[in-house]
């Protein structure tokens, strides 16, 4: 040893709790080795679990140190070496990484250092630099960074590793919204996912989902996967699912191949765990509340209006003063009737119910999971007392969903999921588009709800036949079952000991059955019109009668279908130093057949079939490949052109894990992008387009001078031997971040889309070809683009005093473009629609209302009606000839489903105490606020009932100013056009929902047998801001159908 030496100093270094391996004996007994130098002497000595280091680092007095240094060893907790650590002195670029036997060794250049160690799946660590040469660091594993893994196509992959466009969302979040229906609850939840709920109806309430908007006029559902077997999304009980993601690139989507294209939704459902049984019984009940009831003016106000469009007329009023008193005073009123047909058959409140049990639990050989739920959601129509049925619409549903899983050996598992839906629908005998419909149609004063005899009142008129109370209370009922049988069997067989390490094998098989049958109670219920009393004081009514009494009906019907898919599978996952490869080759085959189908073409069974590939790669999880393909095909197209090739390809780079990463802000930064081909198989229209459809009729040609039609065969339509599926090109570039140790997560991606060989029918085939258009065969000749952004940020953390929170915003754009159709060429370019959104609508551009006959006479004329009067909708003349007419239609506004989508989610937890908002919107969208509503009296005086928002707000010769168009005594075709006049902004900012629950402590509960309770009151659709007001902005059109619905809940969780 050096004669130098003059002191010691002993440094001890911290490090997480570990097991002492022996590599540290090693360490000490050959230090020349490692480039330690002579002058150290290492010593350890462990302390309760804790490993204290000491390093002997003696300096010669006489020495000078020109350049400090630090080496040592980096492993895990069990002592393996690790390589690719990447070790840096923090707050400069200088950085290093270990090699193979996990030494560094690195140059100092601060005074004071602090040198940071990274590794992907592991924690990150720092140690301070005073006077140590050599240390040796310990990383523990992330668990969650390790376990947190993402479901893919066929598969799961970890997060860091992804290079796809997915998007999850907290499953937490979903089961805070009472809804029967699953879809309902997904708006704004994560970016990328587009819905609209445009009815409350119970059993047909759900929401239309899409991803990324829409690229094809044809049809744009993703594809839904539960446990991996495509199925309806809304069959789901929201207390079964575990997780929820959606695929939008194509690198993800590309293993589906032609019904990849519209994305994917991919839903796995809980699992058991190993333990004791865990026993989990959550109700709720929940007052619910129509949003925005349609709001008509009273019978007063009706018959002033009507005196007002003869007065517009220059004709005289129709109510006189003693009618206008008896109206008012209500002394005659079956002759006289003034009825609030809405609050007639519509109450404000009905109530829903969902209860669920759940039992899960297992050992290491045998996990299992089960859970039984029962669901009521009633209707809004009231109850008739007189009825022995019940005429509410109501929804009923049981659900059952048991998961097993079992190991049978080391290398074998096999997994079991059973669930079943049995739903009962109780509707009264007409349906709600019917009984809307009538409410609008039917006005205050068209009749009185039933006569002085009991009798259903109603008018000759055929429109005005169906009063709103009889299609409600009198009107039979309806039944309808609903049930769903799933099952899946699979198996995983590990060849790790047999072939090479990382092989398995893996297979599942499933069969999914549907019934549905209805029985139709329907009642032709008597309906006449009264007139009066006669010369003897009786009651007289018209003759004949508009509708004789009936019985109660009965028909029944049914409808099934089953589906068997089968699917085997082999991977490969393995890891050699730090390369990382994982391989995926599938072969799968789904059969549906409609078991009741009315023809011989649409009995036979829909089939598809395929094969799907995956490989990845990764370098010490910095460099990230993967490529994709789906090769598949269906039987609904021509032979030999049944099958494609869908390829992809991604790569990502995890920027963080690089040596020279010193921005400890930011502990994860990963940028991606894909590229690659998917298609979409749902191309709408009949099946086996490809074939020239021959019928028979009696009217199929004309002969002889008086062209009399005789029988026989004729084509129906014409095939189209070259008809295939959409393709759609897509491209996506991705960043992922986390700031400040995963508090905040940022994830942005920015995507577009070309679509090809979308089908429509020609329309450039002129009719003097002699083709009437019904038989003009489909083609692929349509073509489309789709591009936007969406993003998530996330902020997340929990104090020092135990106070947790949580902010989640999410954001999509998306615009799709019409690029390509086969359509006439237009006189004007700016009518075409290419260029232009997908269901843009087109229209007049409303320049308010004719003030006076002098802007009548100084505008251009418009060619709608004879003449236009003030009061009348002044368009604009777009292309400057003076005349108003066809020609001056534009592309107004947007389409009904939004470009953007928004949500953000606010969750505040401390000491069992939580509350959580949520809140979603939507922007770029248009809604027609239009009918006969909204501009009366087009169907004749009497017709129709009128939104108070116009009365309210129309034009008179003492309101100039009002909005909407003066009313008139007939039909007014100037004003009924489509125009921006009616087109309303359908943006809103919705609080989705909102709840404050809490968790009491398990020390109090035990001595009862319980767990834990949570307790809970929550909201959905609590509030909406928002430009329309009349109807609510997710409507289809016009002035609204069954109303959604305002949700609160009340609730209790019990966990044994």
């Amino acid at each position: 040893m050096n004669k130098l030496l003059c002191k010691k100093k002993r440094t001890r270094v911290h490090q997480r709790k570990f097991l002492v391996p022996l590599s540290y004996l090693f360490l000490s007994l050959y230090p020349i080795s490692y480039g330690y130098g002579e002058n150290l002497k290492i010593d350890h000595m462990e302390h309760g679990g804790e490993l204290s280091l000491f390093v002997d680092n003696s300096i010669a007095a006489n020495q000078v140190l020109q350049q400090r240094s630090v080496s040592g060893r980096v492993m895990d907790t069990q002592g393996n070496l690790l390589q690719g650590v990447s070790v840096t002195e923090k707050g400069t670029a200088n950085s290093t990484t270990t090699d193979h036997r996990g030494a560094f060794t690195l140059n100092l250049t601060t005074s004071s250092p602090v040198v940071a160690f990274r590794f992907v799946g592991y924690e990150p660590s720092e140690v301070n630099i005073t006077d140590q040469k050599v240390i040796e660091v310990s990383l523990t594993e992330d668990v969650a960074s390790i376990d947190e893994v993402v479901v893919v196509g066929f598969g799961t992959q970890k997060k860091v590793s992804v290079t796809g466009a997915i998007s999850d969302v907290p499953v937490a979040n979903l089961q805070r919204i009472a809804t029967p229906s699953f879809s309902n609850a997904l708006a704004g939840s994560m970016p990328g996912i587009v819905t609209r709920q445009s009815s409350g109806e119970p059993g047909y309430d759900g929401a239309a989902v899409y991803i990324r908007g829409f690229g094809t006029w044809e049809n744009r559902s993703p594809l839904i996967l539960v446990d991996g077997v495509e199925r309806d999304l809304n069959n789901l009980n929201t207390q079964e699912v575990e997780s929820f993601s959606i695929l939008k690139d194509a690198s993800a989507t590309a293993v589906y191949g032609v019904r990849g294209a519209n994305g994917v939704v991919l839903i796995t459902t809980k699992r058991g765990a190993v333990g004791k049984p865990n026993i989990v019984f959550r109700t709720e009940n929940a007052a619910l509340t129509a949003l925005r009831m349609p709001d008509y003016i009273n019978g007063l106000e009706y018959v002033h209006l009507v005196n007002e469009a003869q007065s517009n007329e220059g004709k005289n009023p129709l109510y006189s003063e003693l009618d206008i008193e008896k109206y008012t005073d209500g002394s005659e009123p079956y002759l006289y009737p003034n009825v609030d047909w809405v609050n007639t058959v519509l109450k404000n409140n009905t109530f829903q119910t969902i209860n669920n049990l759940s039992v899960s639990g297992g050992t290491e050989k045998v996990r299992y999971y089960t859970n039984v739920g029962y669901t009521i959601l009633n209707g809004i129509y009231k109850q008739d007392p007189d009825n022995f049925w019940n005429n509410n619409a109501q929804m009923r549903r049981y659900n059952f969903r048991q998961n097993v899983d079992i190991k049978l050996s080391d290398n074998l598992s096999i997994d079991l999921g059973l669930g079943g839906i049995i739903q009962r629908g109780n509707y009264p005998g007409s349906s709600a588009p019917n009984i809307f419909n009538a409410l609008k149609v039917t006005s205050p004063i068209s009749f009185p709800i039933t006569n002085p005899d009991g009798s259903i009142a109603g008018a000759q008129t055929s429109f005005l036949r169906n009063n709103p109370f009889g299609l409600v209370a009198r009107s039979g009922y309806s039944t309808q079952d609903r049930n769903t049988l799933q099952g899946t069997f699979g198996g995983k067989y590990d060849l790790s000991e047999y072939i090479t390490k990382g092989l398995s094998l893996r297979g599942v098989f499933a069969y999914d059955h549907y019934y549905h049958g209805w029985n139709d109670r329907i009642k032709p219920y008597q309906i006449r019109q009264y007139i009066g009393k006669d010369v003897y004081g009786e009651d007289a009514y018209a003759n004949p009668d508009i509708r004789e009494e009936g019985p109660l009906g009965y028909a029944v019907g049914n409808g099934a279908n089953r589906a068997f898919y089968s699917e085997a599978a082999i991977n490969y996952a393995r890891t050699f130093q730090q390369h990382n490869i994982t391989g995926l080759i599938l072969y799968n085959q789904r059969d549906y057949m409609d078991i009741t189908a009315n023809s011989s073409l649409n009995n036979l069974p829909y089939r598809r079939r395929g094969i799907a590939a995956r490989a990845t790669y990764d370098y010490a999880g910095r460099y990230l490949f993967e490529a994709n393909m789906g090769y598949n095909g269906s039987e609904n197209f021509p032979a030999g052109k049944r099958y494609g090739f869908f390829p992809s390809v991604s790569a990502g780079w995890n920027i963080s894990n690089e040596p020279f990463w010193s921005i400890d802000e930011i502990n994860a930064l990963k940028i991606r992008g894909s590229f690659g081909q998917v298609g979409n198989d749902q191309i709408g229209q009949r099946r086996f387009l490809f074939l020239t459809n021959i019928v028979r009729t009696n009217n199929s040609y004309p002969f002889g001078n008086q062209q009399t039609w005789l029988p026989g065969f004729n084509e129906d339509q014409i095939g189209n031997e070259d008809v295939t599926w959409e393709v759609a090109t897509k491209a996506n570039l991705g960043i992922d971040m986390e700031l400040f140790q995963g508090k905040v997560v940022l994830q942005v991606d920015a995507f577009r889309e070309k679509r090809n060989d979308i089908l429509l029918r020609r329309g450039t085939i002129p009719l003097i070809v002699g083709y009437p258009s019904s038989i003009i065969p489909y083609a692929n000749l349509g073509e489309a683009k789709n591009y936007g952004l969406d993003a998530l940020l996330e902020l997340k953390n929990t104090t020092s005093s135990g106070l947790y929170y949580n902010v989640r915003g999410t954001f999509t754009y998306a615009k799709s473009i019409r690029l390509k159709d086969d359509q006439p060429t237009y006189l004007y370019p700016y009518q075409n629609p290419i260029g232009h959104l997908i269901d843009q609508p087109f229209g007049y551009v409303s320049m308010g209302l004719f003030k006076d006959m002098e802007d009548v006479e100084s505008s251009p004329r418009q060619t709608f009606m004879e003449e236009v009067r003030p009061g009348d909708i002044k368009y604009m003349d777009v292309n400057g000839d003076g005349v108003i007419d066809v020609f001056d239609r534009v592309a107004i506004g947007y389409a009904r489903t939004p470009q953007i989508i928004y949500g953000a989610n606010f969750s505040v937890a401390y000491k069992g105490a939580e509350l959580s908002v949520f809140f979603t919107g939507a922007a770029n969208t248009s809604l027609f606020i239009d009918g006969p509503s909204m501009y009366p009296f087009q169907m004749g005086l009497g017709t129709y009932n009128i939104m108070r928002s116009y009365y309210d707000d129309r034009w008179t010769p003492d309101n100039p100013n009002g909005y909407y168009p003066r009313v008139s005594t007939m039909n007014n075709p100037n004003n009924n056009q489509t125009s921006t006049h009616f087109l309303q902004d359908a943006s809103y900012l919705r609080l989705k929902s909102a709840e404050v629950a809490y968790n009491f402590k398990v020390s109090a509960l035990q001595r009862y047998g319980l767990n834990s309770i949570r307790l809970f009151i929550n909201g959905m659709n609590l509030y909406t801001w928002d430009k329309i007001k009349i109807i609510d902005p997710e409507s289809n059109y016009g002035t609204g159908g069954y109303p959604l619905q305002r949700t609160v809940n009340f609730g209790g969780q019990f966990t044994f």
